[in-house]
């Protein structure tokens, strides 16, 4: 989830200028102003107003990604994710989509879970405390800790067993179930869905747009395809038998289903916060099986310097990071015989190796590889890290002629100096047992969770549900009032307030389409050489349904303009006259002459045809929004158009 925030951030950041910053379409006082009557806003980037200023309010919400993607203190900067994302939605809400208030409810719903209990820096940092080997025997020890000793290290409130577990769950079911509900009222359940939502030009993205001319029948599998899963998943996740195998399915269809929407669309974080939701769905049954699953011809004898207090300490972190038990470690002073791994976690004492030496063990590290290959220096490091998860890539380019010449130097001089690093940084004691000063029965009444301390985990826990209920509650209230669902229920001042402050608007239709009516947003201007040009795109006005190119522009630009001609946002359209009036995002930097002298602003109409038809999209006319001093040089206004004061209610 913390790599599509940082995606998303990295989606906005060239926007800044014109979308966050006193320059753009919506200054601050004039955001907050034309929020007087909706209240129950709140962004902390109000407070900033420059460019300049906004791009350090950028910098700091990516530290704090970073943050929540490594997993260190993963409770505080999970919580201060959430603030950043409210705040950047918040901040101009004609940006706002459904992908939006996914990607909010799933990072509000998780804040009450213990995310950073396994794959962290967090649980990393934990256990070297938990666990202080100080031989190759503790090393190898890949025993589970014990209940009672989990139970000794976990904090106020901890529980993999909650309601607001289930909440998260029933949230992803929620959004499947809504969406659906939105699609059987439409084109979804004659298979022509997936036709008509490629067509729509503020939607679809450049891929989307070449498999417009897919096959028929390819469309048609596809959308029943995407409909099946909307309806099939929350089944799947909620049916309380075989777990792990339904679960896989509802997963792998989840996967499918997010990629297919965010390849051929542009709708901003909602396809791809379904695909980090669905890891959600996998069952601990599944991590346990792929912490379990051991390759042969991955495994490694790792041959390390014993008396060396920063070999140890990286001995140390590889066992933690090899989660597939591929690695073996023994200490250069005992080379009777070489230790490996076997499948169910023993270890068994083979023939060293020829090649393996009293000097080469104390030179450099010596790593040993399924067929008895032995590794010094860098590439014993790279066979180290292709041992580990997610870790060939990285080793193929460590092996690479050059890179690997390098690493060596960087090896060689690390080497050379181990031993006096390891007393700088106070590992210097190392490869001794650790003293054993208390008894087995001491030990174990140690583990013993005092009553007062389990009485404080109750009442937090308590609290940390009750929380996670009135949040769903007030989530379902909002799903119940904007979506066709078959049930409403009573919402009321406080859970409303509950979803508004966050933006946790519960509206699910997404590529929900009109086939009868849909627009563009097209200025006509005239720069100072005379030439027509619009300014959103650079390019000469496109008033041709055939020609349309703002997809370009993305799920900000599309949704912000489709948005900002309608009449419940009017008051917002003066700031967007002067932010063009100053050159537009295509415009900025260029020379005075290609600069606007004027410009008129239209939303152009068009119709969808049926499958098979041609043209796809047919053009329905245009509504003028407003012009600005002598307007374009076009032939729009010689057409029909819609006066603004009989333009449709929206």
């Amino acid at each position: 989830m913390a790599l599509v925030l940082c995606g998303d951030l990295f989606r906005r950041w060239p926007w800044v200028r014109a979308f966050y910053s006193n320059e753009g379409v919506l200054p601050n006082h004039n955001h907050i102003f034309n929020l007087r009557d909706k209240g129950q806003v709140w962004s902390f980037l109000h407070a900033f107003s420059s460019v300049g200023e906004n791009h350090v309010a950028f910098a700091l919400i990516l530290l704090v990604y970073l943050g929540f993607l490594l997993g260190w203190k993963t409770r505080v900067f999970h919580a201060l994710s959430l603030v950043g994302l409210v705040s950047l939605g918040a901040r101009n809400i004609l940006l706002e989509n459904q992908g939006n208030y996914a990607a909010v409810a799933l990072l509000f719903f998780t804040l009450f879970l213990p995310l950073g209990s396994r794959f962290s820096v967090d649980a990393l940092v934990r256990s070297y405390a938990d666990r202080d080997e100080k031989t190759d025997a503790d090393l190898n020890d890949r025993t589970r800790p014990t209940e009672a000793e989990l139970a000794a290290t976990r904090g106020p409130g901890w529980s993999p067993l909650s309601f607001a577990a289930l909440a998260v769950t029933l949230q992803i079911v929620i959004i499947l179930i809504a969406s659906a509900a939105w699609h059987f009222a439409g084109p979804w359940r004659d298979g022509s869905g997936l036709y008509y939502a490629l067509q729509v030009e503020r939607w679809v993205s450049d891929v989307g747009v070449r498999f417009q001319h897919a096959p028929a029948g390819v469309l048609k599998g596809l959308s029943y395809l995407l409909l099946a899963t909307e309806c099939v998943v929350p089944l799947l996740v909620l049916v309380p038998v075989a777990r792990r195998p339904l679960r896989g399915i509802a997963v792998g269809l989840l996967v499918v289903y997010a990629l297919a929407l965010g390849v051929l669309f542009s709708l901003g974080l909602y396809a791809w916060t379904l695909l980090a939701a669905a890891a959600l769905l996998l069952p601990a049954e599944s991590w346990d099986a792929f912490e379990r699953r051991f390759s042969p011809e991955r495994a490694r004898s790792v041959v390390y310097d014993e008396d060396c207090g920063v070999c140890l300490w990286l001995a140390r972190l590889a066992k933690r990071l090899d989660a597939h038990t591929h690695l073996t470690f023994q200490g250069n002073g005992d080379l009777s015989g070489l230790l490996r791994g076997k499948a169910d976690g023993s270890v068994e004492k083979v023939d060293l190796p020829a090649g393996i030496t009293e000097e080469l063990v104390q030179d450099t590290i010596v790593v040993v590889d399924a067929k008895g290959t032995v590794f010094t220096r860098s590439r014993g490091i790279a066979e180290i890290v292709r041992a580990l998860p997610l870790g060939q890539p990285l080793a193929f380019v460590m092996r690479l002629p050059g890179i690997s010449n390098l690493l060596d130097v960087l090896y060689d001089a690390f080497a050379k100096r181990r031993t006096n690093i390891s007393v700088l940084v106070g590992l210097d004691a190392c490869g001794l047992p650790a003293p054993k000063d208390e008894s087995d029965a001491e030990a174990a009444e140690a583990l013993e969770v005092p009553s007062a301390v389990r009485a404080k985990r109750l009442v937090t826990g308590g609290l940390r549900d009750a929380f996670a209920l009135v949040l769903f509650v007030a989530a379902l209230a909002q799903a119940a009032k904007e979506n066709p669902l078959p049930f409403a229920i009573p919402q009321g001042r406080v859970l409303a307030a509950v979803v508004a402050w966050p933006r946790m608007l519960e509206r699910w239709d997404v590529l929900v389409v009109n086939t009868d009516e849909d627009g563009v947003f097209v200025i006509d201007g005239q720069n100072r050489k005379g030439a027509s040009i619009d300014p959103l795109t650079g390019a000469p006005p496109a008033i041709d349904p055939a020609a349309f190119n703002t997809r370009k522009l993305g799920q900000l630009w599309n949704d912000y303009l489709n948005r900002v001609r309608q009449r419940e946002y009017e008051p917002y359209q003066k700031a967007l006259r002067d932010y063009l009036g100053k050159g537009g995002p295509a415009l900025e930097g260029r020379a005075p002459d290609e600069q606007l002298s004027g410009y008129d602003a239209y939303w152009v109409k068009y119709s969808i045809a049926k499958p098979g038809e041609s043209p796809a999209r047919v053009e329905k006319g245009r509504e003028k929004l407003f012009t600005h001093s002598r307007g374009g040089r076009l032939a729009i206004d010689r057409l029909p158009i819609i006066k603004p004061d009989v333009r449709r209610q929206e």
